[in-house]
């Protein structure tokens, strides 16, 4: 009877007691009661006649609309996005949006290389971190805006330095489907910012 039981919970890939099945608990209820007086019933039966009747109660809770999320793919990190500067920006205006234009991975499609701004695709915490370069003598001065409200920011000064400067920041942001985050200038700030590679805008769910 082990045996039994063990063919069953892989090939639905439920463990029984679990509770990922959804719908009505009568129903399900009154399926594994036919389930089990059925294996009873066949307990001469081999390991693949079990198989082939497991799947076929499976197919009839599919076609009720129940589904076992132990079987669902695991979404964790699906929705990432990586991108950077493919040249240099200078003298951004009034809270610009800073367009990392070169994107190397787009997981869920959330990030839009021409308007530089990061749509979520599903309610959940999303984690963004950016870096920027600037050159000795000049600055650049960004933030991380949620929806248009600013939570973070990042400050790169490479006046009376010599060499490169980078800053960089990151933020966890709760986010509903659809909040949009994206960098901009504080302020006029932004003066210079490195590309090739050099500067760049990250995020995924966590």
């Amino acid at each position: 009877m082990t045996s039994i039981y063990y063919e069953y919970e892989k090939c639905t890939g439920t463990v029984v007691g679990s509770d990922h099945c959804r719908g009505s608990f009568h129903s399900v209820l009154v399926l594994l009661t036919i389930f089990v007086t059925a294996v009873f019933a066949s307990v001469q039966e081999t390991s693949q006649q079990v198989v082939a009747m497991c799947n076929n109660y499976r197919t009839i809770c599919t076609g009720l609309g129940y589904e076992n999320e132990n079987c669902k793919p695991d979404n964790k990190g699906s929705i990432a996005f990586q991108s950077s500067l493919s040249s240099n920006l200078e003298n951004l205006g009034n809270q610009q949006t800073v367009i990392f234009d070169k994107v190397t991975l787009n997981e869920g499609n959330g990030y839009d290389k021409k308007t530089g701004v990061f749509t979520a695709p599903e309610e959940g915490i999303y984690k963004f971190s950016w870096t920027i370069l600037t050159w000795e003598r000049k600055y650049f001065i960004s933030e991380i805006v949620h929806n248009g409200k600013p939570v973070l920011f990042s400050y790169s000064d490479g006046r009376g330095r010599t060499g490169n400067v980078t800053s960089s920041n990151s933020a966890n942001i709760k986010m509903n489907k659809g909040d949009k985050v994206w960098i901009r200038t504080w302020g006029s700030y932004g003066k210079f910012a490195r590309g090739g590679n050099w500067s760049n805008f990250s995020g995924n769910k966590v």
